[in-house]
């Protein structure tokens, strides 16, 4: 029987087989956990290779890949184009050598494209869920990886490639975020990776960009390469024209290539200096307006009005952020609050601080220590507003017992040499000298020897 005739039954059978995709240059550090997701899974594996000088291809053929070479040309989908037409299959699973399904996941494919085969549907999206060097979710977006083998279905741009239709018509998509995620594990590299791959990228979206000045996408792109070689300005420039460009349709769609160019330009104008008030409050606005259930947003303008020691309007932003992450129903909004939880915690509870708001301080305070009691700001926030309300009440010396006698019931063991030695430092480092001799007198007389010896060697070291 022929590869073609056994296509034909399958088909008529309603079974799916993939081919499963990919083009590599010097992966050999990704490319067994690159291939080895659709082991039993795909019925074939394409490596295109544009170049590798280390043993990339090798390690692939002795996985038993299908290896072919194909000439870099500057031109992503020219590459992968060439890839696809090596496929044999009904189903191509497109993915980057840096990227995989877990096995879990894996092991839905088929079943999941053998229910789509009856219906109109061009490819399937996915969740895409970018790891940083520690394995931590950084942030999350959609992509379709996964689509017919068909003849008119083919990569476009030379950089940033997408699906097109030959006839232009629009794909038909099928979602499947909530079932299938992608794992993407390149995508915070060191510095020196970042800029050696953004001076490529750069290249080739100028390139882009000649042939298309009207491009809103590839504006945003420059702005991601200059901001990744520091190029502040060229980056703000460059996100400006993006968003100018972006059809008003757009709004509302939670991607890289339309949130994510106003996120990266409002974090730009809060950063750096220069950048008037009113320009950064008609951006927020125009933010919100497209994106109203993003926290994101308000998270910047918090920060923003953190560093100016405005606190009063921080809390105001930080408060919305956090009511936003807490009613979010799309898992892309909200990622840069949920990947600096703590940090965040900690601002909010120190503008409650410092405009008054000592209840809130405690209340973030407390959520955070109950996760990690050895958070030293943290616990410095936490004090200094039981000091602040304790003075306040004429209160400062009695209330010290109470404080203490609080940590030790909600956060510490105070029969705990370690926690004692916590505390302490904090109470000292704070300026509450009541709470400092009600935990000293924790101490024995033998271990405030050596904790007083202690505290004046580093006090000699600085």
């Amino acid at each position: 029987m022929t590869d073609k005739e056994e296509d034909a039954i399958l088909n008529k059978i309603g079974r799916a087989k993939i081919s499963q995709c990919m083009i590599v240059k010097n992966e050999e550090k990704n490319i067994v956990q690159a291939l080895s997701w659709g082991k039993g899974i795909v019925a074939e594996q394409i490596v295109v290779d544009t170049g590798s000088t280390d043993r990339t291809v090798e390690i692939a053929q002795e996985m038993g890949a299908k290896v072919y070479s194909f000439p870099w040309i500057n031109d992503f989908s020219a590459a992968k184009n060439f890839a696809i037409g090596k496929a044999r299959y009904s189903w191509i699973a497109f993915l980057d050598a840096d990227e995989y399904f877990s096995g879990e996941d894996a092991k839905k494919l088929l079943s999941l494209l053998e229910k789509l085969h009856p219906h109109a549907c061009d490819g399937v999206e996915t969740r895409l869920i970018n790891l940083g060097d520690e394995g931590k979710v950084i942030s999350m977006d959609t992509q379709i990886r996964i689509f017919r083998n068909q003849p008119d279905l083919r990569y476009v741009r030379k950089i940033h490639e997408h699906l097109v239709a030959a006839d232009g018509r629009n794909l038909r998509i099928w979602s499947a975020v909530g079932d299938l995620s992608i794992y993407h594990t390149g995508y915070a590299q060191n510095e020196m990776q970042n800029k050696k791959s953004s001076q490529r990228n750069l290249s080739l979206i100028l390139e882009e960009l000649k042939e298309n000045t009207e491009n809103y996408e590839m504006y945003g792109y420059l702005g991601n390469e200059y901001e990744a070689l520091e190029e502040w300005d060229k980056a703000k420039e460059a996100y400006q024209k993006a968003i100018a460009l972006m059809p008003e349709s757009l709004y509302g769609k939670y991607d890289m290539e339309t949130s994510g160019f106003v996120f990266r330009l409002l974090e730009l104008m809060t950063v750096f200096p220069g950048n008037e008030k009113s320009d950064i409050l008609a951006l927020y606005q125009r933010a919100v307006k497209g994106w109203p259930e993003e926290g994101n947003y308000d998270y910047l303008l918090g920060k923003y009005y953190a560093g100016c020691h405005l606190f009063g309007e921080a809390e105001h932003y930080l408060e919305q952020a956090l009511d936003k992450l807490e009613k979010r129903k799309n898992p892309q909004c909200c990622t840069l609050i949920s990947a600096n939880i703590m940090k965040f915690y900690e601002l909010l509870a120190m503008c409650c601080l410092n405009c008054g708001n000592r209840n809130g301080c405690v209340k973030y305070t407390s959520a955070l220590l109950k996760e990690n009691p050895y958070l030293m700001t943290t616990i410095m926030l936490f004090i200094s507003a039981f000091h602040q309300d304790m003075a306040a009440m004429g209160r400062e010396t009695e209330g010290a017992g109470e404080v203490a006698a609080l940590l030790g019931r909600s956060f510490y063991d105070f029969q705990s040499l370690k926690d004692r030695m916590f505390v302490l430092r904090a109470a000292m480092d704070v300026g509450y000298p009541a709470l400092v001799e009600v935990i000293r007198a924790l101490f024995s007389p033998e271990e405030l020897e050596q904790v007083d010896r202690a505290l004046n060697q580093n006090k000699g070291g600085a």
